[in-house]
């Protein structure tokens, strides 16, 4: 019975760290590959020569990839996942369908995207109900890097 439930304990912890992702694709100019799709560490996408994907992972590395004739692989994982920052990242880069809400955003004036400078800094306005800001910031972060 214990090794039956040990086994069962291990493989959920086996199970819940292969569901998340080591990278976010945030721009692609292949239209099969969505922003916003989780990758993982030696994950081969179908991209074609010529196409590209950007990538960003939890430390806010952005690796660019180039398709060639048997398409691009996700480079290894330098920076430990987190499931939480890279699934910030998703909601900012492709947010699910919104429906209207009245009084959605309770923290007062947000800041101008220009001086959100860190990824800290623009996970802190998203979460404050920021998103728009936040949207635009985390692009100018991803084409200056």
């Amino acid at each position: 019975m214990r090794k039956a439930i040990l086994g069962l304990v291990l493989a959920t912890g086996v199970t819940g760290a292969a569901c998340a992702g080591d990278y976010v694709v945030v721009g692609s100019t292949d239209p099969s590959v969505r922003p916003g799709l989780e990758l993982n560490a030696g994950q081969r996408v179908a991209l074609s020569a010529g196409q590209t994907l950007r990538l960003i992972n939890a430390s806010g590395e952005v690796t660019t990839l180039r398709g060639g004739p048997e398409g691009a692989v996700a480079p290894r994982a330098g920076a430990p996942a987190d499931p939480t920052r890279l699934a910030q990242f998703r909601m900012l880069i492709d947010p699910p369908p919104t429906s209207k809400t009245f009084g959605g955003r309770r923290s007062g004036v947000c800041p101008d995207p220009a001086t959100l400078v860190s990824l800290d800094q623009i996970l802190v306005v998203q979460s404050g109900g920021c998103t728009t800001e936040a949207k635009a910031a985390l692009d100018a972060y991803v084409a200056a890097h």
